[in-house]
């Protein structure tokens, strides 16, 4: 109960406080508490190379003009080459149907630029632009997709809602360096809204990837500086209220970034958003290898442990009982009964030559050993306690073990006995990595940016620069943490930048053979200098002269293409070689596959006219699992009755007429995930559904039957800010 609502409830007249409690309830739902900035207008998406039609949202852009997107119209007729234009009547929501009367304009339809408002209905298309195939046949593809990452996010949650284990954002640090856009306009320094539109930016994505990751068991990644750090987290503690979010400092140039008059920054920091049960992992200790293990002390320490002690944690009286350690040779030769907390411990004689000791702490306190006086005799006979080293203390020498993380290590190859001492006790020796316990301060030599960022990506596109590309390894480790036991992990990064995260998977990836798989999504967007540069040569957006100098088709493909075939854009093998915890050549490339689309958007009518196939197959094949080659339906070629292409996982049925057709292919065929089915007769469909099931289900268990296009059309004719309607999907009770 807040102050107010306790002083209201003081109020003795019943009728004035409850007048009050429900004037206060008011005031509390128009009242923001918490996180406060403002809702800025919805963004735009500009749709370079879109025929305008009529109805269409369009700004004017008259030629070489490339600014933002401001001056927001909408078509109300063409005729001879000139838009008939009005102004949308809701300044504020501009895709709204209701209009302002009032004069209209007329543009020439080649000065109209099409755009999109964020949270209209779309109704997406992935087209393939290029691809590499490196791995086996049967391996699942990696995925990158050039759009806008809002979009792309609603096209995700309709292929992936609840089943993505890992998102790994690196978002612009909003530096005031332009280093980011908001409608098509650079924010920088001297933006007064720049804190509030970064923050309605992250907040629609971060709302959409919340729909992604898996509610039992995934983790949200974020990296930021300084700039944002606060707001940022205020802002995951909101939008993920249910969450376990821890934030980690880590060291990324050690060298420091000079700044007049400041502190010269060293670190970035990085969000773990966990959702469920997700845990932290352990992180390989590289420099541990050769190294001769830690013996431990084998007095407890805890007060629990002092001797006679009862309750929760107390140590038994077996714990407590005589080593005798030989005065000439300072080795252990034996051990004496245990003693019950009423017998002195001076009533102990030790064997000629030795001297008996016992748990007694520098203070002359009494505790226990760490073992049982049987397992002890296990430990010490097998070399594992030792005394090493007199002093003058109550406890006359110092007993260590090997406790029991050491011991696992040997078992498991880790450390391995090298020899042992002339008192039997044993030598051993890290043979690899150990594993450890990461802390929120991280200093960690491979997630040097400079080296582990930059100087890869020198290596894999010697002729091209990128700014400030995360560390290979910095994401690696950071990945590792939460998917090293998910061999078929799907992860998902919508800030992709240079590709780094889907770089790292592949080296998690060649590190253990596992079937992980990562969907990056980024914009072409071309660097400020250089878009002056195109802008001044009367080159525009969606030329291909322009769109060729854009992030996504200089760096990040090229760089991953580079990475999986081992060879830079220009076919040379790449020169150096990974490090740490996976070292071999850069040029040995990948047994991986990437698939390379741009994000379209498809008229609602064509849709549902069942005349889209060609544009969604992509989206099936993804949805799917990507796994096998990606099949293609050619330009001019007609859509088939049945498509069930060789070495895929999902069969798609065109003609419902033709379900015994269906059916005779399904028999005896294994490795399905998913049949569709196009059918706009939900019963029919729900019949369909369990035939298929009865003929295939047992070779195919989980398999998932969707229909189509109804199922398509609904997830996308929601608004996105809005509860999904329910879709039509059959998957026995689990969305496909």
């Amino acid at each position: 109960m807040s102050a107010i609502d306790d002083l209201i409830a003081q109020i003795p007249d019943q009728r004035l406080r409850e007048r009050l409690a429900a004037e206060w309830s008011n005031a509390k739902k128009e009242k923001k508490f918490g996180l406060v900035f403002e809702d800025h207008l919805p963004e735009l998406l500009p749709l370079h190379g879109a025929k305008p039609r009529q109805g269409d949202l369009v700004c004017h852009r008259p030629q070489g003009h490339i600014g933002a997107l401001k001056d927001v119209w909408q078509i109300q007729s063409i005729h001879a080459g000139v838009a008939t234009c009005v102004k949308p009547g809701n300044e504020a929501h501009p895709s709204e149907p209701t209009r302002a009367a009032g004069k209209a304009a007329q543009f020439p339809v080649d000065e109209l630029l099409v755009v999109r408002e964020f949270g209209e209905p779309i109704f997406p298309a992935l087209v393939p632009v290029d691809a590499v195939a490196n791995g086996s046949a049967d391996a699942p593809w990696h995925t990158l997709i050039e759009a806008d990452n809002y979009h792309a996010l609603q096209l995700l949650d309709y292929l992936y809602a609840g089943k993505v284990d890992c998102i790994y954002i690196d978002p612009p640090y909003n530096t005031g360096a332009r280093d980011w856009k908001y409608n098509n306009d650079y924010v920088d320094g001297n933006d007064q809204w720049r804190h509030s539109k970064w923050l309605s930016m992250m907040q629609r994505r971060l709302r959409l990837a919340k729909k992604l990751l898996n509610p039992a068991d995934s983790v949200l990644i974020v990296t930021i500086d300084e700039k944002e750090v606060h707001r940022l987290g205020l802002l995951l503690e909101q939008e993920f209220p249910e969450a376990r979010i821890e934030m980690v400092s880590s060291i990324i140039n050690p060298k420091g970034t000079g700044r007049p008059g400041s502190f010269a920054r060293t670190n970035e920091f990085i969000f773990f958003v966990r959702i469920g049960s997700a845990v932290v992992g352990k992180l390989a200790d590289n420099e541990s290898t050769g190294l001769e293990v830690s013996w431990e002390t084998m007095r407890r320490r805890n007060l629990a442990s002092v001797r006679g002690r009862k309750g929760k944690g107390a140590c038994g009286p077996n714990q407590f009982y005589p080593i005798f350690v030989n005065i000439e040779s300072g080795s252990i030769v034996g051990r004496g009964d245990p003693l019950p907390p009423e017998i002195s411990r001076d009533t102990c004689v030790a064997p000629e030559g030795a001297v008996a000791v016992f748990p007694i702490r520098p203070d002359g306190t009494e505790m226990n050993w760490e073992y049982t006086a049987s397992a002890f005799d296990k430990w010490w006979s097998l070399g594992y306690i030792r005394a090493n080293g007199k002093r003058d203390e109550p406890q006359q020498y110092i007993i260590q073990h090997l406790p029991n993380k050491v011991r696992k290590e040997i078992d498991d190859g880790v450390a391995k006995i090298e020899s042992r001492r002339s008192d039997n006790s044993v030598i051993v020796r890290y043979v690899g990595a150990t594993q450890k316990h990461v802390t929120t301060q991280w200093d960690i030599p491979s997630h040097n940016a400079e080296h582990g960022g930059t100087g890869v990506l020198k290596s894999l596109l010697p002729d091209r620069r990128f700014p400030f590309p995360k560390s290979l390894y910095a994401v690696e480790d950071a990945l590792r943490f939460f998917v090293a036991h998910k061999p078929e992990a799907l992860i998902v990064d919508f800030f992709a930048g240079s590709g780094t995260t889907a770089h790292a998977v592949m080296r998690l990836n060649h590190q253990d053979g596992g079937r992980r798989r990562c969907v990056l999504v980024t914009n072409n967007e071309v660097a400020a200098d250089e878009a002056a540069a195109l802008a001044a040569k009367g080159l525009q957006p969606g030329q291909p002269e322009w769109e060729q100098w854009g992030i996504c088709r200089h760096i990040t493909f090229p760089r991953l293409k580079a990475a999986i075939t081992g060879k830079t854009p220009q076919g040379e093998p790449i020169r150096g070689d990974y490090k740490f915890a996976d070292e071999f050549p850069m040029a040995e490339g990948f047994a991986a596959n990437l698939a390379y689309f741009k994000l379209d958007f498809l008229e609602k009518e064509r849709v549902s006219l069942r005349r889209a196939f060609r544009e969604i197959l992509p989206l099936l094949w993804l949805k799917a699992g990507a796994v096998g080659p990606r099949p293609e339906l050619k330009r001019g070629e007609p859509e088939p009755v049945l498509f069930a292409p060789e070495g895929s996982n999902f069969v798609v049925l065109l003609d419902e007429t033709r379900m015994g057709r269906l059916l005779q292919a399904l028999q005896g065929r294994a490795g399905l995930s998913h049949v569709f089915i196009v059918t706009d007769a939900d019963e029919s469909f729900k019949t369909m559904a369990q035939d298929v099931r009865e003929v295939a289900g047992k070779a195919n268990p989980g398999l998932a039957v969707v229909q189509l296009y109804r199922d398509y059309l609904l997830n996308f004719m929601i608004n996105q800010h809005q509860d999904r309607a329910a879709g039509h999907t059959d998957t026995q009770g689990a969305r496909a």
